[in-house]
């Protein structure tokens, strides 16, 4: 295609960088050029895991939508048993996430801890960070193997299980820690019973509990494989569901076990699929490698990321000011 150039920010490679050799494309021609070239950027998302679209005429959320349809890598999902906190746009479109800027996300893979998660996740840049704020990446297959094998085994041989607990409605509990959603957020419905097939649907084990609080749990493997190319990926969130010292810092740990010291309002849990306990020494070897293994890039105004979700994870550097990065994920047709 005598329209686009294509290069790398970073020795990983990751990730592929696209731009219009024209300086100003005009968005419709955009929107032709993915549709008629869309086998072109499925083969290179399954052989790099990334692409960065970057200098294309991106300039709303309702074109960062169009740009997704026009790709044509799946049908629109929502985030329906996902828990962190968010704001819905526009169509299938999301904030990134609203959880403190003080805190880093750790890299994961999207909903990696339900039945159903999505195979691609996009990144729009609305607002770029005056600094910091990266959305960071790493590569899934790379991690899996990084991974010391005594550690790895035991992953892979116990699975795990993923508990959470929601209020109904906003109550003190989110009063206080904004990023603990209402199960009517996170199942985006106030109908019990609608609730609850969602649960059934997608193999979520529930109980409702004291002031209609709901606890859900699930139990997933640790480790998959790409289903097209048939690599080994590190695909779980221990990390994310084990509030420790080195996720959260020591303040904010210590506020943890005092906000959570009720157990069945502890928003997250995470424990081996026989019940016996994860050590922590485990859980810090997984971060130490992904943040051996984490690549940053700068945001532009303008700027779409897409993400095999199976093959790459993403994660937020902390920062400070305005920051406006959002999100979509679809599932394969």
């Amino acid at each position: 295609m005598d329209r686009i150039i294509a290069s790398f920010l970073n020795p990983e490679k990751l990730p592929l960088v696209i731009q219009p050799t024209e300086k100003k494309m005009r968005l419709l021609d955009f929107l032709t050029l993915l549709k008629d070239n869309s086998s072109f950027f499925k083969d290179k998302l399954l052989k790099h895991g990334g692409i960065l679209l970057r200098n294309f005429p991106v300039t709303s959320p309702e074109d960062f939508v169009s740009v997704i349809k026009s790709l044509q890598l799946g049908e629109f999902c929502n985030y329906i048993g996902g828990d962190s906190p968010r704001n819905k746009i526009v169509e299938g479109v999301y904030t990134s996430t609203e959880a403190p800027p003080s805190i880093k996300l750790p890299l994961h893979n999207e909903l990696s801890y339900v039945k159903h998660y999505p195979n691609h996740i996009y990144f729009y840049c609305d607002i770029p960070p005056i600094a910091k704020g990266e959305t960071i990446i790493g590569d899934a297959r790379t991690i899996y193997n990084a991974i010391d094998e005594d550690v790895k085994n035991r992953f892979i041989e116990k699975k795990l299980e993923y508990v959470s607990c929601y209020p109904y409605k906003s109550d003190f509990m989110n009063f206080v820690n904004k990023s603990h959603k209402s199960w009517i957020n996170v199942f985006e419905t106030e109908d019990k019973q609608e609730v609850e097939r969602k649960c059934h649907e997608n193999d979520i084990a529930f109980k409702w509990t004291k002031n209609d609080w709901i606890k859900i749990s699930q139990v997933c493997p640790s480790v998959i494989s790409h289903p097209d190319t048939h690599e080994m990926v590190w695909f779980n969130q221990v990390h994310h569901f084990d509030f420790n010292p080195k996720f959260l810092g020591w303040w904010r740990y210590a506020g943890a076990k005092l906000l959570y010291c009720r157990k069945h309002t502890r928003l997250h849990e995470v424990a081996f699929a026989d019940g016996s306990k994860i050590s922590r020494d485990d859980i810090y070897h997984v971060m130490d490698v992904m943040d051996q293994h984490t690549i940053r890039f700068p945001w532009k105004k303008g700027d779409v990321l897409i993400l095999d979700n199976i093959l790459i994870m993403h994660g937020r550097e902390t920062f400070t000011g305005k920051r406006r990065i959002l999100t979509a994920m679809t599932s394969n047709i």
